[in-house]
Parts: C-alpha cells; structure tokens; sequence
C-alpha cells in the first residue's frame, strides 16, 4: 500500500513540475487593398510567440482563393508595434513550358512577397510589396 502511495505522490509531483503548454492566441486581420491594379480583399490570420515576438500564420486573398503562408515578427513600439511578415506561395503551382527547344520549369506562377507596417490599435497601416513594388494596405482586427 505504502509503494502505491509513494508511486501516486511522486506522479503528482512529477506532473506539477512539467513545463506548462499553452497556446498563443490567434489574430485575424481583414482589408482591403489595391494591388496590380484590381481591389482586393485579404484576410491576416496569424499568432505570435511573446518571448520571441515570431510571427507565423498565413495570408488569404479572398477575391481569388489564394493562401500565402507568413513568417516574421511583430515588435512591440512605444503606441504600438511594427509588422514584418514574408509571404510565401509555399507548394502553389509551378510552369513547365518549352517552344523550339527552349523551355523553362519550375517557375512558381504566385510570386512571393513582404507584408511591413505599424499596428495601432485595431489598425494595421503599411505595404504589401510584390515584384519590388508596393501597394498600401489597411487591415482591421476582427479578434
């Protein structure tokens, strides 16, 4: 009996002991930004680490379906933080082409690209900048 209580009390001390696991909670940022020209509606889902402040989360263009995966930071500054996230098209689909003997493969058709601006509030103000150029872009947060 006493090596069944002795076995129970050192479980319980064990498990108090362990490192705790505890979820980061989620963000999800929606606006609306003009890019290549057409308006476009993006959805910002993502969480942070608070001792490292790495952001990871995906990015979704809802006019067209497509989902971008994000990885960066968001720093904390005095009224706010600053956002810096890259976006990548991950596994999209790839162009395999050739014409006269000359061909390319592996081209990714969704190009990659960098979100960066400044959380204030429930409001993000910054640039979604794809192929060198920038296009600004307002997000608010829904949670």
């Amino acid at each position: 009996m006493n090596r069944l209580l002795g076995a129970g009390l050192l479980l319980a001390t064990l498990s108090a002991c362990a490192p705790q696991v505890t979820q980061n909670p989620v963000q999800v940022w929606e606006g609306e930004g003009r890019v290549l020209l057409q308006q476009q509606k993006y959805r910002l889902t993502f969480s942070v680490e608070p001792k490292s402040h790495q952001l990871s989360g995906t990015l979704e263009n809802q006019k067209t379906g497509d989902r971008f995966l994000a990885t960066g930071s968001l720093l904390p500054t005095s009224g706010g933080a600053e956002l810096t996230a890259y976006l990548s098209a991950g596994g999209g689909a790839k162009l395999g082409a050739s014409a006269f003997g000359v061909g390319v493969s592996g081209v990714a058709l969704k190009a990659d690209a960098l979100l960066s601006g400044r959380v204030v509030g429930e409001t993000f103000s910054g640039a979604l900048r794809v192929n060198g150029v920038a296009y600004p872009l307002e997000l608010r947060r829904l949670r």
